[in-house]
């Protein structure tokens, strides 16, 4: 048996024998056996044969399959457990800090990491499963890991056209009769001075918004590695798994908890109620 790492597995599987049936393109054809795989991602192919009939046999793409071969066995156990990932989701802790190696920014980068988090969470279950499958296929192909480098921004006086703002919290009344605060502009344009109990506000030089989600993306995928090959690991029939020791906090100075990949309340749901077969 071969020994190979959860990663040099996946670029095996999804470089060299998953994109078989899907002649010159590969990968993109929909008779491909990662296609397949992943269209069917509910565990219903139980042996390759029954993958392979599932090909369309009219058009000139029907060659291709028996030209480039069958794809080994391990490959389509790596190639199914990858599409299942379609039925997950991420679980991100509440404490959550993807910058905790920058100095203190006074609440501005937990402050910036929420909005990062809150952006995520409102695309929808499905895009968010996408997304890890994504991930898991796309550092496969490619060969490398999701850039999780950050350098800390520097901090500086909100202006607007090179003046200094000025913010001023206001109590305004709803038609409903209740009362809210409001931040408004807190300069007197025709003063030309704040007004009264105007403050000024900091932010960061450069949005680490997108630094945030990249770090995000990182965790997504070692968390979506682990998954794999506990999974995986006692079905391979001529590959040998060996541990990963991949951190989940490379930035920082030791490996602390991250995100996690969990399967869906309502496939967990669904599991359960199934009739026996």
């Amino acid at each position: 048996m071969k020994t190979v790492t959860i990663e040099e597995l996946l670029t095996w599987a999804f470089v060299h024998e998953l994109p078989k049936g899907g002649g010159v393109d590969g990968l993109d054809n929909a008779n491909s056996a990662w296609r397949m795989l992943e269209a069917s991602s509910w565990g219903k192919i139980t042996s390759f044969a029954e993958l392979g009939a599932l090909i369309d046999t009219g058009g000139h793409g029907s060659n291709y399959f028996i030209e480039q071969g069958e794809p080994h066995e391990d490959a389509v156990t790596v190639g199914r457990a990858v599409a299942a990932l379609q039925r997950c989701d991420v679980a991100i802790p509440a404490n959550w800090h993807a910058l905790a190696d920058w100095p203190d920014t006074d609440g501005m980068a937990d402050a910036a990491v929420k909005r990062a988090v809150d952006r995520y969470m409102v695309r929808t279950a499905h895009r968010r499963a996408a997304g890890i499958v994504s991930l898991v296929v796309g550092t496969a192909i490619l060969g490398r890991e999701p850039d999780y480098q950050a350098e800390p921004s520097k901090i500086r006086l909100v202006e607007r056209g090179g003046k200094p703002a000025w913010f001023v919290m206001r109590q305004m009344k709803h038609d409903d009769g209740r009362s809210y605060n409001l931040e408004v502009d807190g300069y007197n344009g025709r003063t030309h001075r704040p007004v009264k109990g105007a403050y000024r506000k900091s932010e960061f030089s450069t949005d680490p918004s997108g630094d945030i989600l990249g770090r995000l993306d990182y965790q997504i995928w070692v968390a979506a590695l682990r998954r794999l090959e506990t999974e995986i690991a006692a079905e391979l029939v001529a590959h040998r798994l060996v541990h990963s020791d991949r951190s989940m906090t490379p930035w920082l100075e030791r490996d602390k908890p991250g995100v996690a990949i969990v399967e869906r309340a309502v496939d967990r749901s669904a599991k359960k109620t199934a009739p026996a077969c």
